[in-house]
């Protein structure tokens, strides 16, 4: 009984993960960045970030606790694929998002001649950001490959 509740618990926290991903990267962001103006989408996925992310460490908790309650047998490649989503979102989440919001906040007192070099390291971070984004959601789909290779119905 315990065994069934935790891989349930494992497999909502990995699937709501790289859903989360999916919906936001693929769903969210090019909507809210086709509806509105640059700056308020800017506004409103920097609200959205922070939630995001959190999503991303629980998610990431319960895994492994369910991994820890499963024992190391069996999971092998699992951990690396877990510990590579836990390090690019953290790096994502806790390093380079604040850097860039502190970036965005900068460029609004900025006179004009001062705002290109500033620009260019935000884009710079955005560009990390959204290549660590796509590592985390490989990373995911990886683990949902190894976890799926020996599962049963």
């Amino acid at each position: 009984m315990v065994s069934t509740i935790f891989n349930f618990i494992y497999l909502l926290s990995l699937v709501g993960w790289i859903g989360s991903i999916i919906f936001f990267s693929f769903f969210v962001a090019p909507v809210v960045f086709k509806t509105l103006d640059r700056e308020k989408a800017g506004e409103v996925v920097g609200i959205i970030f922070p939630r995001y992310y959190k999503l991303g460490y629980i998610c990431g908790t319960l895994i492994l606790l369910s991994f820890l309650v499963s024992g190391a047998e069996g999971v092998g490649l699992k951990w690396c694929a877990w510990g590579i989503m836990v390090l690019g979102s953290g790096l994502a989440g806790l390093i380079i998002n604040p850097k860039a919001k502190r970036i965005k906040e900068q460029l609004k007192s900025l006179p004009e001649e001062e705002k290109p070099a500033l620009e260019a390291k935000f884009k710079s971070l955005h560009s990390l950001s959204v290549k660590l984004n796509a590592v985390v959601l490989f990373s995911g789909l990886w683990l949902l490959g190894l976890t799926a290779s020996n599962f049963q119905l």
